[in-house]
């Protein structure tokens, strides 16, 4: 993807807003080669999340949220998978892996459908095309767990980020995310230099939802959040300020 294709990628988008999608199922079915294999796991919870900043490239997650681990980004039972969009009907969303992690596995093997009813999604159905095996989760309506899933805070999202860019991103993926991060902080900078204050602070959080920990934007964000006065903002940026520091 091209330096400024973020920009342009909203003309793409799904009809689903991905860009911080949390899914709950409580049930599920697991198919092999075409024949399902169970047919209920009734009480079994899983969180299916997808992230994206530009929506050209989705991080799908699934997190094991069941009896003693219901602490929604803790228990990972599937490591993040980057997938990009390949087809849009009007009753699904079909993600497919692309790209390779740390150790060389490729994501290709793995792909995600959000099944639609009324611009709702219902359903979800991990596919593990290498081995043949989908596995489609039911949405689940369980209160206590969707205010679990609901608790999962930006400044947990803001570590996860920090450590896996510094424990496993490779160096051509900084690279990109950087680039894109800081041309968004440099607009921003144009508009707190200009007392633009409002498309500063607008810019300024874009470039953080590409790149959580670029210390420039979280700086010069403190900066506009000090000025017109915005504590509980201003406290937030300050403890993510702490935690890089």
């Amino acid at each position: 993807m091209g330096l400024f294709d973020f920009f342009k990628s909203d003309e793409n988008k799904p009809s689903i807003d991905l860009k911080d999608f949390k899914f709950l199922s409580d049930d599920h079915i697991r198919i092999e080669n075409g024949r399902p294999v169970n047919t209920s796991n009734k009480g079994a919870f899983r969180g299916i999340r997808v992230k994206t900043s530009d929506n050209s490239t989705f991080y799908v997650t699934m997190y094991n949220m069941s009896e003693n681990l219901p602490v929604w980004g803790d228990n990972i039972q599937m490591t993040e998978k980057k997938m990009k969009l390949v087809a849009e009907l009007h009753d699904k969303i079909i993600l497919r892996g692309f790209g390779t992690d740390a150790m060389g596995a490729s994501f290709a093997d793995y792909g995600l459908t959000l099944h639609k009813s009324n611009d709702n999604v219902d359903k979800v159905t991990l596919h593990m095309h290498d081995r043949n095996i989908d596995i489609v989760y039911v949405k689940s309506e369980n209160k206590e767990q969707l205010e679990m899933l609901s608790q999962f805070s930006d400044f947990d999202n803001f570590k996860n980020f920090t450590h896996k860019w510094n424990s496993s991103m490779p160096m051509i993926e900084q690279i990109k995310i950087a680039m894109k991060s800081d041309a968004l902080n440099n607009k921003g900078a144009r508009a707190y230099n200009d007392k633009d204050y409002q498309n500063a602070i607008k810019f300024f959080e874009q470039a953080l939802a590409i790149m959580p920990n670029n210390d420039d934007a979280l700086k010069n964000l403190k900066s506009c959040y000090s000025g017109i006065g915005n504590q509980k903002k201003l406290t937030e940026v300050l403890k993510k300020l702490d935690y890089l520091s």
